[in-house]
């Protein structure tokens, strides 16, 4: 009667156990957390605004990873260090490598700023949360969809401030891929790549020529502190620079791309 009882008392606990869902970067910890609001919280791996692509795994990583029972990421090779990822997972542990399964392998991973890629990303998230936690799928569909239409609503607003604007930039790393591919725009010239490289000498010379054949009217960087050359370019052009940093929400943070983009016209 005792362990009947006993169990009984337990059965409630198990029922409202928080799924532990990991994020690797702040963009994918944000989506996530806005899906899974009401239900539980994801915990973010690269923080202290460390670059995914220079980040390096402590013993405490490797320790997240193993006890989570859902792991996001863009890439493998997006973030430093997650080729290993295969070896460091539990079994028992669901993975969304999100390149791989919007079949953009071996493009450029900063696919939160497409409208039509983000999307796809909200779904596949919701996706996995409900297979992993049954229980709490109405949550994560209602909120899929409000953040769904909260995403339709900016690409509208986006497009029309890009009209309107029809704005010129210089950027200091290229992570606006798949955004100008969408909005059908493209940067007077950008330093960096994807990764954070550049291609020397010649490299910096064709940006300074691109630059004086179409006037740039800012500099748009989204690492929390700029590169050398752009600063120097910054100077030599006299170019306002326009940080893309964080916000308390990912939304909040797409707008404030928006709105730097108008400012440069």
């Amino acid at each position: 009667m005792r362990c009947l009882l006993f169990m009984f008392c337990i059965l409630p606990l198990v029922a409202q156990a928080k799924v532990d869902v990991v994020t690797s970067i702040l963009p994918l910890q944000q989506i996530t957390a806005a899906i899974m609001q009401g239900a539980g919280e994801p915990e973010l791996l690269i923080k202290n605004q460390h670059s995914a692509h220079h980040f390096a795994f402590r013993p405490s990583h490797f320790q997240t990873l193993k006890s989570a029972d859902l792991v996001i990421w863009i890439d493998r090779h997006f973030e430093s260090g997650f080729q290993r990822i295969p070896e460091i997972l539990q079994q028992s542990t669901a993975s969304l490598e999100l390149l791989r399964v919007l079949e953009l392998e071996n493009q450029d991973g900063h696919i939160w700023y497409s409208p039509m890629l983000l999307r796809n990303m909200i779904r596949q998230i919701s996706e996995s949360l409900i297979k992993i936690d049954p229980a709490q799928a109405k949550i994560y569909q209602a909120n899929s969809e409000t953040l769904q239409q909260a995403i339709v609503d900016w690409g509208q607003y986006t497009g029309d401030q890009i009209a309107a604007a029809k704005p010129r930039y210089l950027l200091d790393h290229d992570f606006l891929t798949h955004f100008q591919e969408y909005f059908k725009l493209t940067a007077v010239a950008t330093i960096h790549d994807s990764h954070d490289q550049h291609g020397g000498i010649q490299t910096i010379q064709l940006i300074e020529s691109q630059l004086d054949a179409s006037a740039a009217k800012c500099l748009i960087t989204n690492e929390p502190d700029l590169s050398k050359i752009g600063r120097n370019l910054a100077a030599r052009y006299s170019l306002p620079v326009y940080h893309i940093g964080v916000t308390d929400s990912f939304v909040k943070h797409l707008y404030h791309l928006t709105e730097t983009l108008a400012k440069c016209h």
